[in-house]
């Protein structure tokens, strides 16, 4: 409501300037924060996009850039930030979700391909293992919720035990005015459990998107269908399920949440 009253507004005080309805959604348009998917093997990507297992996504709000996660390959990365015009931007921060290969070894593919030498939040458990792998990277530690600029916050690591070993990931939260955009990697320590730890950092912003790995390959329809009540219950608009979801999963999610079903594949944008 209050988005819409304010485009009322300018559309009014732009009139006089001979300034059209139409140019100033345009500029809105060109203006709007954004998510793009910048690696991904799930998606109907454009041809200049190469397709990979793993995930990264590439985040531009209006005073910042940042990256979560970095894919498996870095020449892979390199080129499809290239096809999307992404390269050689002014990079502000790099934020891992877990340390996996195909969220963390295209990290050399970022480190070149943009302008700037930008810290890389890690979880605390796994940062000596990511600084090690490479050592060129700023990498910080991060042991709980942290803001790491104006807006935007890492959960801070959620623990679990995956394939006998211990793992650690967290997610991206970006504050708007419309509420909580949330970027996950693959939220293997469950992706309510992911919504829950925001919901306790931000107890009274709405969450208005939820996008990203929820890890429901081999998960049943009835669990699925419990997560999305629960999710729903967490008061999630919009939701983005891509890369380790799984298609039947994607398809419960889709049905469920009808127009606010956000494709966040390879090459998609989200905008808000």
């Amino acid at each position: 409501m209050r988005r819409t009253l304010f485009i009322q507004i300018a559309v009014i005080a732009t009139a006089a300037a001979g300034i059209s309805a139409g140019e100033l959604a345009q500029a809105k348009e060109k203006s709007a924060n954004s998510i793009t998917v910048v690696y991904n093997h799930e998606g109907a990507a454009a041809a200049d996009l190469v397709k990979r297992g793993g995930f990264s996504a590439f985040v531009q709000l209006e005073d910042r850039s940042l990256a979560f996660d970095a894919g498996g390959e870095a020449t892979v990365i390199l080129e499809n930030l290239h096809s999307l015009g992404f390269d050689k931007v002014e990079l502000d921060a790099l934020v891992i979700s877990h340390n996996h290969w195909d969220h963390v070894f295209g990290l050399p593919g970022v480190m070149s391909g943009t302008r700037n030498t930008h810290p890389v939040y890690v979880a605390a458990t796994a940062a000596d293992g990511v600084k090690q792998q490479f050592p060129r990277a700023d990498v910080i530690a991060v042991d709980g919720p942290k803001k790491i600029a104006p807006h935007i916050w890492v959960t801070g690591p959620l623990e679990i035990e995956f394939m006998g070993a211990p793992l650690s990931e967290q997610a991206l939260v970006i504050e708007d005015p419309d509420g909580l955009h949330v970027v996950v990697g693959c939220s293997h320590p469950g992706i309510v459990a992911i919504v829950e730890r925001v919901r306790e950092m931000f107890p009274d912003t709405p969450i208005a998107f939820v996008g990203g790995g929820f890890h429901l390959r081999s998960t049943g329809e009835v669990e699925i269908l419990e997560i999305a009540n629960a999710l729903e219950r967490l008061g999630v608009r919009k939701i983005g399920p891509s890369h380790c979801t799984g298609g039947p999963a994607v398809n419960i999610f889709r049905d469920r949440w009808g127009e606010s079903f956000v494709s966040f594949d390879l090459g998609d944008t989200y905008r808000f």
